[in-house]
Order: structure tokens, then sequence, then C-alpha cells
């Protein structure tokens, strides 16, 4: 018995969660804000000579007095920089998490047509680099593709409903050999639940349903809540407190995992194409796999800086 348990502890060191659970806290939600940036809140409404905004007015129109017609963009190109320290980065194996400084780097492209009865295209692609300072620490890509649609439910409160296929890439060494790749169907509900003069809250619920996953053992399906509470100090200063729940029910095995990531994130918007950020969040995975390998928690933040261009 004493030597089964030595095996056992040996083993639940060196042995290491999935691709999934290790990089979970470094990879943010994956759920869109969707957001107007004209209601962000009623300080900047008032200075673009809009009436300040309030749930379900939308069926009223845009209330301006004066102003020239503009076209909203549709077609956004996007990127971001970042310096980060995390407690926990991820190793080959269990032994290896450490602390370590990394560098994260973010591309991107969208683009919104208008479609008819008031949808929304959603077409978009990013590519994510993390690069760690810890030579044990394991260097990793992520792609996203998506394509859907998204409509402001207006007898509803202005609640935001989209749905869209998302196709996911994670590759550790060779783009040909990646590590892990999964096509889904996401869908999910957003809304402002409370808006102030300098204060908004922000509610959603999600589900993502995996078509198929490579390795297959972790196909699953994803049901998510979130809450974001911003704060604007500043016309361009703004302060978010968030949290994003979630339980993956995997097709195989009978696994079940819980995620829980809480932040705090201060945007400086420098002009309207630039935004200084800093952020530090708390992730906690908890898995029912045994030994606990799929189990972890972490801390990270950073400082870095944001582009979007729109056309």
């Amino acid at each position: 018995m004493k030597t089964t348990g030595l095996a056992l502890l040996a083993l639940a060191v060196v042995a290491h969660g999935d691709v999934l659970s290790d990089f979970f806290p470094f990879l943010g939600s994956p759920d869109p804000a969707y957001e107007d940036p004209a209601r962000k809140s009623a300080v900047r409404e008032s200075d673009s000579g809009l009436a300040p905004f309030s749930p379900a007015d939308s069926d009223f129109g845009v209330q301006q007095v004066l102003g020239d017609a503009t076209i909203a963009p549709t077609f956004h190109l996007l990127g971001s920089i970042s310096a980060n320290v995390t407690d926990n980065a991820p190793g080959a194996t269990r032994a290896l998490d450490d602390s370590s400084w990394y560098a994260n780097l973010l591309l991107g492209a969208i683009w919104e047509p208008r479609l008819p009865a008031g949808w929304t295209g959603d077409v978009g692609v990013t590519q994510e680099f993390y690069e760690f300072e810890r030579d044990q620490a394991i260097d990793f890509q992520n792609l996203t593709v998506r394509a859907g649609v998204v409509k402001n439910l207006v007898d509803l409160g202005d609640t935001i409903f989209y749905a869209r296929y998302e196709y996911q890439r994670l590759v550790t060494g060779s783009w040909s050999e990646g590590d892990y790749s999964a096509q889904r169907i996401r869908t999910g509900l957003r809304k402002v639940l409370f808006l102030g003069s300098h204060h908004q809250l922000l509610g959603g619920v999600s589900a993502a349903l995996d078509l198929d996953a490579n390795p297959e053992l972790l196909e699953r399906n994803e049901f998510a809540l979130d809450l974001a509470y911003t704060w604007w100090l500043t016309r361009d200063l703004g302060a978010t407190l968030s949290w994003r729940g979630s339980y993956w029910d995997f097709d195989n095995g009978g696994r079940e995992d819980w995620n829980h990531t809480v932040g705090l994130r201060f945007d400086w918007q420098t002009c309207p194409a630039s935004t200084l950020f800093a952020h530090v969040y708390y992730s906690n995975h908890d898995s029912n796999t045994p030994l606990g390998v799929n189990d972890s928690e972490s801390w990270h933040s950073g400082i870095g800086l944001g582009v979007q261009l729109a056309f």
C-alpha cells in the first residue's frame, strides 16, 4: 500500500493536464462584447450630442439634436501587444510549472456587414502568440476563426442575441502538427443590466457546442455566465471588474470541469484608434479527472497597448 501511494504521488507530480486545462487561464473570455461604443456611457453621449441612453429606448431611434449622418464602419483591423507575469506558467510536467514573464501578441480582422431585418454579420479571424521567458515553459499560438450573425432584440430591452460557427486551433510546436483543434457552434445573449452616467453592468449567458475536436477525447460542450461592471473615471479612462464562470461537459469519459475567472482591467483610450491597458486576473480550474491532473489556479497581470482601425 505504501509503495502504491508513493507511485500515485509521483504520478500526480509528473503528470500534466491537457492542452485545454494548461492554456485556459491565458486565453481570456471567448464571449464577444457586441457593445455599441456610442452607448458606453452617458458622459460620452453628452459630449457627442446624443441624448443619454437608457435600456430599451432604441425603439425610439437615436435621440440626436444636431449632427452629421454617419455610417457605422463594417471592417476592423485590430492588434494588441502586452507584457505580463504569471505565477503558474505551463511546463512540460507539473513539476516544471513556475512563475514567468511572458509576451502576448494579438492580430485580427473583423467584418460586420449589415444584413436585412436588423441583423448584422460577424466574420472574423484572430491569431495570438504567447512567448514565455522561462525556458521550461511552453510557448503556444491560438487561432480562432468565426462566422455568424448578431441582432439587437429591441422587444427584450435591447438584449443582444448572437450565434456563430467557430474554428479554434492551439499549437505549441509545428503548425502542421497542432496540439488541439475544434469546430463548434456558439450562441448567447448579452444585455446591459444597468447603465448610469458613469458606470454600467453588463451580463451574458452562452452555450458552445463542439461539432468535433482533435483529439476526440477533448470534445465538449460549454455553458457559461459572465458579469462585467465598468466605471468610467473620466471620459477616456475606465475600470472594469469582471467574472466569468463556465461548465465543461465532455462527451467521453464522464469528465466535468468548472472554471472561474475574476479580473480587474483599466483602459485608457489615448486616441480613437488606440488604448493603453493594465489588468490582473485570477483563474481557477477544477476537474473531476483522477489525481487532479487537470486542476489548476493562477494569477497573471500585465500592461499593454491595443489598436483598432475601422473602415
